[in-house]
């Protein structure tokens, strides 16, 4: 009968066992301290020997920051009594890497079978898992690398692929952030910012990055751009060429970068850079997907530039077919394709349609003394001047040389015509500047209309230019219509304005002033000053009739300005002479006096001459003024409000009509237009309208004034309403000044 082996025997057989078996063995007590380990483990925890290992716990070893971890494991186990088998795990080695292990940990039991400790074994599979994270990024690679192709084919534009392949890179290759930049050929040979993804927002504007041979050029987009080669920075932490970054890098936890020069024949003109959060991030095989990613970029956007170069092209074609090739407006071709259309219209829509034929006056003389190249200044800056002139919907046209033609179409009113050839002379009075060189030039025109000069683009365009003929023989610088009837009427304007240039010296305009009455108590409360124009043979003539010549030839300006002395000398002469109590005095504004006059000035010097406090001068403003400079109107309302005067909104609701100008502009009261009260009675929207102001003044805690109010009826809608103020015949027409003091005087009694 064998006998059993000595116990020390045995221990000495499991101690060789342990020993030689190619896995980690260690033994722990119940608080996690090692009782006990194989050679290898104490070579993992970089001791000598397996005793320098007893008493000490996973805080005192190498992997101190997983020691949390490992405890945690250790309790589960001594607590339920449940091993944990063949979990993976990170290990930090003494050398700083980190190594993977496949651990098992099971209860250390003593003879009692009493839980005393935990026993765990655990092997090396560092290099299974680096093998597995390669083939991991690998098919991440390749699988970026066919969405970026496939991005390519269906490029639209350069931005746009851009934009995409680095959202591909942050989303389908799971990188941190990625950005493409284009190298600048400036002195300081910066980098500007073209596409990126991932990036905390301002971090690359304020990057400050360069591909100059400097600090801040030695990262890996710099040096990739400066060298044409692929940059490959494992850990940019560590990586002392960052440091110019070092505080954005440790912020955004960027562990690993490459840059990626774009290359063109043989031309580096970017770069495409990629970070991850991980170290050592890019193996060998990785990096050559991401080579060929950016090989594949750069072909893409060459292919993508030739392509645009190519529209660019075609449409340069298609345009030159069908514009002039020196002023870049409409040519012939396109001049008769638009008449057609204008054709059509207007047999559809019943709307006449006009035709100018234009010449420059004195041309020859221009282009003969400087030259055919300041010639061709001259016709470019001629057309950009025409194009002021004319509506968004009509069209010029260059025939040859300094020859024009302009199509004016969808005319309702017929007086659009002569506006626009008045306003299109008027406009040449200022001189073309070339260089050193201030032309005067004039420009004569020849007008044919449809139906009634021709039906068909040939033969309008035949009467124009005997028109043309006739205002060239009439002494150039005019215009002139194939239709005898226009011309009278229009050589009638032409008299009629020139007769107003001498309106004012010859102290022919006076004012007239309609009372302003406050509804709630039917006192006068103010007047508006209206223009009058007593004319030496045609008597008292219409403002509607001189009001427009005065703004289309910018007579309104000195005009203006008269009107407003005028008016606050009459204002502080009421009070002054005939006693009248202080009361408001409006005036009207013209946009072209905001545009063109120094209104702030002009309105100070008129206050100071008559004395009258600005407390008394409201300025009433059309709504088209809103539509100019908006900068410049608020800085002149604003100057204007300094100083104390009043401001309204004349012809509220028939213009622009916007609540923001409103509360911007500071006015202080709503003028109801008289189109509205009109029909106040009969038209139910128009009642809607005046009730919508009259509510929208109250909101806004503005005075409401209502003009053109005739009747009893129309005055106790209002009064219904909570108007504040009306004017109108009901209590009386406009007044020259003496009967509107007397009428003041009388109602007073």
């Amino acid at each position: 009968m064998n006998k059993a082996p000595p116990q020390n025997f045995s221990l000495a057989v499991l101690r060789n066992l342990v020993e030689l078996v190619p896995i980690r063995i260690f033994w722990k007590d119940c608080e996690s301290r090692h009782l006990g380990c194989n050679a290898l483990f104490a070579h993992d925890a970089g001791l000598s020997s397996a005793q320098e290992l007893i008493g000490k716990s996973d805080f005192d070893m190498v992997w101190k920051d997983q020691a949390e971890l490992y405890r945690a494991d250790d309790k589960l186990v001594m607590e339920t009594g449940i091993p944990k088998l063949g979990y993976e795990e990170p290990q930090e080695a003494p050398d700083g890497t980190i190594h993977w292990r496949l651990t098992s940990k099971v209860p250390l039991r003593d003879a009692k079978q009493e839980i005393i400790g935990v026993l765990g074994i655990y092997s090396d599979i560092t290099e299974r898992k680096h093998a597995e994270q390669n083939q991991h990024r690998l098919a991440r690679a390749f699988r970026l690398l066919s969405e970026c192709n496939t991005a390519l084919v269906h490029a639209q534009s350069e931005q746009g692929l851009l934009g995409e392949i680095c959202r591909l890179v942050v989303e389908t290759g799971s990188y941190q952030a990625a950005w493409v930049s284009f190298a600048e050929n400036d002195p300081d040979k910066s980098v500007r910012l073209v596409a990126q993804s991932g990036f905390e927002l301002g971090y690359l504007s304020s990057a400050n990055i360069t591909w100059a041979d400097t600090p801040r050029g030695q990262g890996p987009t710099g040096t990739a751009i400066r060298t044409g080669q692929t940059v490959v920075d494992q850990n940019c932490p560590k990586n002392p060429r960052m440091d110019p970054w070092r505080e954005a890098i440790t912020r955004n936890g960027f562990q690993s970068g490459i840059g990626l020069p774009l290359v063109c024949k043989n031309q580096v003109w970017g770069a495409l850079c990629i970070y991850s959060k991980e170290l050592n991030a890019f193996n060998p095989e990785e990096v050559g997907l991401l080579e060929e990613l950016a090989s594949n970029l750069a072909y893409g956007i060459e292919a993508l530039r030739i392509h645009a170069e190519h529209q660019e092209a075609e449409k340069k074609l298609a345009f030159l077919a069908y514009h002039d090739p020196l002023t870049g407006i409409p040519n012939r071709l396109l001049l008769r394709d638009r008449f057609d259309q204008a054709l059509a219209l207007a047999n559809r829509e019943r709307f006449g349609a006009a035709l100018f034929y234009l010449d420059l006056d004195n041309f020859k003389l221009i282009n003969d003394s400087l030259g055919d190249s300041y010639g061709d200044r001259l016709l470019v800056q001629v057309a950009e001047r025409l194009k002021t002139c004319i509506r968004d919907t009509d069209t010029i046209s260059r025939q040859n040389g300094d020859e024009f033609i302009i199509l004016l179409n969808n005319v309702r009113n017929p007086g659009i015509i002569e506006a626009i050839a008045e306003n299109i002379t008027d406009s040449f009075s200022e001189p073309f500047h070339l260089d050193e060189h201030s032309v005067n030039t004039s420009i004569s025109i020849g007008i044919s209309l449809f139906p009634n000069d021709g039906k068909q683009l040939d033969g309008l365009l035949k009467n124009a230019n005997v028109a043309l003929y006739h205002a060239k023989e009439a002494g150039r610088n005019t215009y002139r219509f194939f239709s005898e009837k226009m011309n009278i009427d229009a050589l009638q304007h032409m008299q009629l304005q020139g007769q107003l240039r001498n309106a004012l010296k010859k102290q022919e305009l006076l004012l007239h002033y309609q009372p302003q009455i406050d509804i709630a108590s039917g006192r006068i409360i103010g007047a508006e000053a209206l223009l009058r124009w007593q004319h030496p043979e045609q008597g008292l003539i219409a403002p509607a009739k001189f009001i427009p010549l005065a703004e289309r030839s910018g007579l309104i300006i000195p005009i203006g300005e008269w009107v407003l002395n005028e008016a606050c000398r009459q204002a502080q002469a009421w009070s002054r002479i005939h006693h009248l109590p202080p009361m408001i005095i409006a005036v009207n504004l013209s946009a072209l006096q905001f545009k063109r006059g120094n209104l702030l000035e002009t309105v100070t010097r008129a206050l100071v001459r008559s004395g009258l406090p600005a407390s008394q001068l409201e300025l009433e403003l059309t709504e088209s003024i809103l539509l100019q400079d908006m900068e410049m109107v608020m800085k002149t309302l604003g100057g204007l409000k300094a100083i104390g005067v009043k401001l309204s909104i004349d012809d509220f609701g028939t213009g622009y009509s916007s609540l923001s100008y409103l509360q911007r502009l500071d006015v202080d009261k709503l003028k109801i237009d008289q189109s509205f009260v009109r029909d106040l009675m009969e038209d139910a929207d128009d009642a809607s309208i005046v009730k919508a102001i009259i509510q929208l003044g109250q909101t806004l805690q503005l005075t409401t004034i209502a003009e053109g109010v005739e009747t009893v009826a129309q005055l106790d809608i209002l009064k219904n309403n909570r108007c504040d103020q009306y004017q109108g015949y009901l209590f009386s027409r406009p007044l020259p000044a003496e009967e509107f003091a007397s009428l003041y005087n009388s109602r007073a009694r």
